[in-house]
């Protein structure tokens, strides 16, 4: 079966019954179906690679990435700065206080959007406020700031401009050296999963400043 089917046809059960498990405290108020769905027509809740890109190279105290693949996929490889919350463990009410941190913008990634998206559909379905999800994922966030191919001679200011913001984005996140690690990922999306290899030196998380994270 398509990893996709699997993973909406896992969204749909808990939504259908993991909320029950989250005890009601007035942190949190569910969402009516008929806003959720108006929520996920909203494309406002995507957040570009390049904007997660620049948020994390300026320190944004407000940006909270959140790693939603397996434990053992976080421990491969992850950006900077992030927390990895599994996507079965999402509503788990171990990680409500990082969750409902104020002032706090938590942006979900994966490999890809899939798994991220659900895990923004849960909590928002559950009353979580200032969730995002990076667009793309992890593979994408490699293919433009990492690998970003160059425009041509003919290209826009514009293009040219975000060329050189993610020149310079990559020798941050890489050292402009061979890395000193070699870290692996694997595309969930992909028809066939397939291994992507990515020199990447992981810069150390800034310190927490409370909350959980």
């Amino acid at each position: 079966m398509d990893r996709r089917y699997t993973i909406l046809a896992l969204i749909a059960i808990i939504l259908a019954a993991g909320l029950l498990i989250i005890p009601d405290k007035g942190k949190t108020k569910e969402m009516e179906p008929e806003k959720l769905l108006s929520a996920v027509n909203d494309q406002a809740r995507f957040i570009t690679t390049d904007a997660v890109t620049e948020r994390i190279i300026g320190g944004d105290p407000t940006l909270q990435l959140i790693d939603v693949r397996p434990a053992d996929q976080f421990n491969k490889f992850a950006l900077p700065g992030a927390i990895s919350i599994p996507l079965d463990s999402i509503l788990s009410q171990t990680w409500q206080d990082v969750l409902q941190q104020p002032g706090k913008d938590k942006v979900f990634y994966s490999n890809g959007d899939v798994e991220a998206d659900a895990a923004w559909q849960l909590c928002t379905r559950a009353g979580t406020r200032k969730v995002f999800v990076m667009k793309g994922g992890l593979n994408y966030w490699y293919n433009t700031i990492i690998k970003g191919a160059e425009p041509s001679n003919t290209a826009s200011s514009e293009d040219l401009d975000q060329y050189s913001f993610r020149q310079a984005a990559k020798l941050y996140f890489t050292g402009g050296s061979p890395a000193e690690e070699r870290r692996t990922y694997i595309n969930e999306d992909a028809p066939e999963p397939a291994k992507v290899k990515v020199n990447v030196v992981k810069k150390a998380p800034a310190k927490s400043s409370g909350g959980g994270c």
